[in-house]
């Protein structure tokens, strides 16, 4: 007898049951993928510094501190979307872009002056008559409740058809964001929304006081750090008037430089230079509102040779000392005792050494299961 062609009655008939077909095989064999699968290439609709992101059908989060210029880039977004070059943000088809931006957290005035008076003005657009209403769906929901933001989300989305929808924020959408269950059901229903409408859904979220670029917070945090394809954080440069955006995490492509830029006196960015946050050559340098006193530091850690004075560490002796043979360590523990070894009293300073250490690939800051931030120690190259 011919052996069938579909796998699923072969390995039946190979394990000599009889063959009988049920709806719940039909629909796992659906998921199943193979060497042979057809899948769609991967759309993206910006480039930052020639590198591709936003991707259709896919989520994408946006973090950051108040007041860190996570608006300034959805304004970038928006104008980006009509001009095609905005900073080093570039749109990547000829044809504009249909942008939905569903603003949950300013009043109603804030809104329009960001849409004309901010996008308007980086697209060069000073005729209201002219303006491109047509590529912008701006909604603001900020009197409403979280299930009828969800449900007019939902609606705007599948009425409008946007190549990106902007949700800002995301924890507005949501009655508690601890809640594990809601949490996932959020993150399902943007997915969902992406892959059926053809579209990228970017959401904006906050980061804990610790200030850590990848400790989002709420259990919403967690989930979307798991679901999104990439992160980007924005950060005001400590003790400058410019602002950041970089990026943390990404599936495939990723950004290995952030952009800068500040403001201008009609409230429109423009590209500056990476600022120098070290500053002079003393032995006192400031880290925001603190002083970092490297005599105290403890001489076992420090490298008298150390290239920039103001991070005299030897990163791989102080960090395997703190790891003190585990292969990875919770956040926190980590902090705990690199603080501990190594005499760092400020928070944002032993950041930037946690940073620099990344940096050196000593070590890698990786999601646990449970969802939580840890950090590998890596071997020697």
């Amino acid at each position: 007898m011919d052996k069938t062609q579909d796998p699923i009655l072969n390995a039946l008939q190979q394990a000599g049951e009889p063959i009988g077909i049920t709806d719940e095989m039909v629909e796992l064999d659906e998921d199943r993928i193979t060497s042979d699968t057809e899948v769609s290439e991967e759309v993206f609709l910006y480039k930052i510094y020639g590198t591709p992101c936003f991707p259709r059908c896919d989520l994408t989060t946006v973090a950051g501190p108040p007041k860190s210029g996570k608006t300034f880039l959805i304004s970038m977004l928006m104008a980006c979307g009509v001009k095609r070059k905005v900073l080093e943000l570039e749109r990547v088809s000829e044809e504009p872009l249909k942008v939905l931006w569903f603003d949950t957290e300013q009043s109603i005035s804030t809104t329009k002056h960001i849409l004309v008076n901010r996008v308007g003005r980086m697209i060069r657009v000073d005729d209201k008559d002219t303006f491109p209403d047509s590529q912008y769906y701006v909604f603001n929901t900020r009197n409403r409740t979280p299930k009828e933001r969800l449900n007019r989300l939902t609606l705007a989305v599948e009425t409008y058809k946007p190549d990106i929808c902007i949700v800002d924020g995301i924890a507005d959408m949501m009655e508690d964001i601890n809640s594990g269950t809601e949490s996932i059901e959020l993150m399902q229903r943007l997915l969902a929304m992406a892959a059926e409408n053809n579209c990228n859904m970017t959401a904006i979220i906050h980061v804990n006081r610790s200030g850590e670029k990848l400790n989002l917070r709420g259990w919403i945090g967690s989930v979307m750090l798991q679901k999104s394809y990439e992160v980007f954080n924005c950060e005001s440069v400590t003790g400058t008037h410019s602002f950041s955006v970089g990026m943390t995490f990404s599936r495939r492509h990723f950004l290995d430089q952030a952009m800068y830029y500040s403001i201008s006196d009609e409230g429109i960015p423009y590209t500056a230079g990476k600022p120098d946050i070290h500053g002079g050559n003393g032995h006192d340098k400031s880290v925001g509102k603190e002083t970092v006193s490297i005599d105290k530091f403890n001489k076992e850690f420090t490298d008298g040779n150390a290239a920039d004075s103001y991070l005299p560490w030897n990163f791989r002796k102080l960090f395997t000392a703190a790891f003190n043979g585990a292969a990875m360590l919770g956040f926190e523990e980590l902090e705990k005792r690199t603080k501990e070894l190594s005499s760092i009293r400020q928070k944002q300073y032993y950041y930037r050494v946690l940073a620099e250490a990344e940096r050196q690939r000593i070590v890698k800051k990786v999601m646990t299961k449970g969802g939580r931030v840890g950090v590998l120690l890596l071997p020697p190259q």
